[in-house]
């Protein structure tokens, strides 16, 4: 199981449920379907820690279009920039201000401290959502919430938003908000441990 797990939600690999299936058949002649494996996924859930992460001074923001069901979504991520960690991340139909709101907030209470800066692209909800659940006043928040609506200051965001489409392409579109739930709390735990190893 442990084996089934790792293969299906590691960011270092990309193999599909089918695939999952495929590769314990051929490599240990062990017989199971992918909705097994989909249910061994569903049991595994990690959320994210405080202890996982440590106190950011800059946070990068941004939401990347994903299927649920053949139905767009959207998976909003908070980037640590000094730990190269997400810090939160959530899943809505749509990007409103509630969804900001709920991202920024989880990712508050992981950190333990409001960062120095937080970078986002152009969408307008982040400026009431930061307001709201970050609690800078009006010229804190001119000076450290910056807006790029390229990839040169969200650039790294930019780049793990990639690695999700890349990893998700084997599937174009989830089962479930179930299934999507659980294939990225375990996706965004091992990536925040392979780069937690690599700070020690």
């Amino acid at each position: 199981m442990s084996f089934a797990i790792e293969l299906y939600t590691s960011p270092r690999m990309a193999a599909s449920l089918r695939g999952v299936a495929q590769v314990l058949k051929k490599a240990f002649n062990i017989i199971v379907s992918y909705e097994g494996i989909r249910q061994w996924v569903l049991a595994a859930k990690n959320v994210i820690y405080q202890r996982q992460v440590f106190v950011s001074t800059t946070w990068h923001v941004d939401e990347t279009y994903i299927k649920i069901q053949g139905i767009g979504h959207w998976l909003w991520i908070v980037y640590c920039r000094d730990t190269r960690q997400v810090l939160a991340w959530h899943i809505s139909k749509g990007r409103f201000f509630e969804d900001a709101k709920r991202v920024l907030s989880d990712a508050l209470q992981v950190a333990g401290a409001r960062p120095e800066k937080i970078i986002t692209d152009g969408l307008w909800q982040y400026q009431a959502a930061i307001k709201k659940a970050i609690g800078w006043n009006y010229r804190e928040q001119k000076k450290r919430h910056i807006i790029d609506s390229g990839i040169g200051k969200n650039a790294l965001i930019e780049r793990l938003n990639r690695e999700v489409k890349r990893r998700i392409k084997w599937f174009s579109t989830f089962q479930s908000l179930e299934g999507a739930l659980a294939f990225f709390g375990l996706w965004f735990y091992h990536h925040n441990q392979v780069k937690s190893h690599n700070l020690t």
